[in-house]
């Protein structure tokens, strides 16, 4: 069974077809890449296939199940992730918070829970904190942790982007043109 399967997937804004019976297979494990000249609907499939659209036509297939018509977040919390071609992280938040919103989806205490400052709440507070500076280190962040995500370089915006969609512990990882406007050295540093 594929973790990921697109069955003939159409989607269609007004009079213009954007995504037109698409269908393949993502094995678990594969690195695969979508090609394609710029507007050849790249971007409007995976925001098909993570339920930011919904297609008129065709079938989403998420581990053996349908995924049509799910909102993101169930898409998220079922374990696909994605980055966005624009940069669209909390301005206002710095990168260590960034990355911990993305580890809330998994998050088992109650949203009323760290309100009352109940010991269970806190620890998973100070694990969410753990795991976000784990993932910070790992994509070289660490200079900029306490930074404001919007004064970061825009390497470094990229980068803690994929970070957030890290910290979701996704199965399947999306990432829409994650090198676009790099400079030669941001992508080395990337990779």
């Amino acid at each position: 069974m594929s973790l990921l399967s697109l069955q003939t997937v159409t989607k269609i804004f007004g009079g213009l077809t954007a995504v037109n019976e698409v269908s393949f297979d993502v094995e678990q494990g594969s690195i695969v890449g979508l090609i394609g000249p710029n507007g050849a609907g790249k971007t409007t499939a995976f925001n098909v296939i993570s339920g930011f659209y919904n297609p008129q036509e065709g079938d989403i297939l998420f581990k053996g199940h349908s995924v049509k018509g799910f909102p993101p977040h169930r898409i998220c919390r079922a374990g696909m992730a994605r980055t966005f071609q624009n940069i669209r992280l909390f301005g206002s938040e710095t990168a260590l918070e960034n990355v911990m919103v993305g580890c809330q989806v998994r998050r088992k205490s109650q949203w009323w829970m760290p309100v009352f400052s109940l010991p269970s709440a806190r620890r998973e507070e100070e694990e969410i904190r753990e795991k976000a500076k784990g993932l910070i280190h790992r994509l070289a962040l660490d200079s900029y942790m306490n930074e404001k995500a919007s004064s970061l370089p825009y390497g470094a915006q990229r980068r803690l982007e994929i970070a957030r969609a890290l910290a979701t512990s996704p199965d399947f990882l999306l990432l829409d043109e994650p090198a676009a406007g790099m400079n030669p050295q941001e992508s080395t540093e990337l990779m």
